[in-house]
């Protein structure tokens, strides 16, 4: 099991364009894995965390894109805790 800690995210167009849909996440490096790869990683038992501003969140798998009526999936996020600052969507561009 291996532990990786996201510092960054990129982003593209939703495809009927009205959101973003996290694409990439960055590890220091910097060293980019896309979405997908981080969903097999999390399945095969990586732990998978933010960082920012000193808080930390976990990664975890859900079934679709938080934005409402877009059903692209699997997808990812963090569970909202005390801040936002280590959201997934939050983070700094990569």
């Amino acid at each position: 099991m291996t532990d990786h800690i996201v510092i960054g995210v990129r982003k593209t167009l939703s495809d009927d364009a009205t959101h973003r849909h996290i694409s990439d996440l960055c590890t220091a490096g910097p060293i980019h894995y896309t979405r997908q790869e981080v969903i097999d990683s999390i399945r095969d038992g990586d732990s998978w965390k933010t960082l920012a501003d000193g808080h930390s969140a976990e990664i975890h798998i859900t079934e679709a894109c938080p934005h409402e009526g877009c059903t692209l999936g699997p997808y990812i996020a963090t569970n909202p805790d005390s801040t936002a600052i280590d959201n997934l969507e939050n983070l700094a561009p990569g």
